[in-house]
């Protein structure tokens, strides 16, 4: 294997890692369109689903980064 596979491989464990450990930090830290708009967001705030979303999704993330990064290194 390649060294610039293995690295590739490493920097998913650390994407994963993160995603898994900070999912609220690393949604606050993307992209500003990814995000619904504020009005989006106080029309379903009664909603506690909803809010828990981004976060599920960051964690879905994380493990299939943790999954390719471990697996491409053994």
């Amino acid at each position: 294997m390649s060294t610039l596979w293995q690295v590739g491989h490493v920097i998913a464990v650390v994407l994963g890692l993160a995603y898994v450990v900070l999912p609220k930090s690393v949604h606050a830290f993307g992209f500003e369109f990814l995000r619904r708009s504020s009005s989006d967001r106080s029309e379903e705030s009664d909603r506690s689903e909803e809010s828990d979303t981004p976060v599920r999704l960051y964690r879905g993330l994380g493990v299939l980064f943790l999954f390719i990064g471990v697996t491409g290194l053994f």
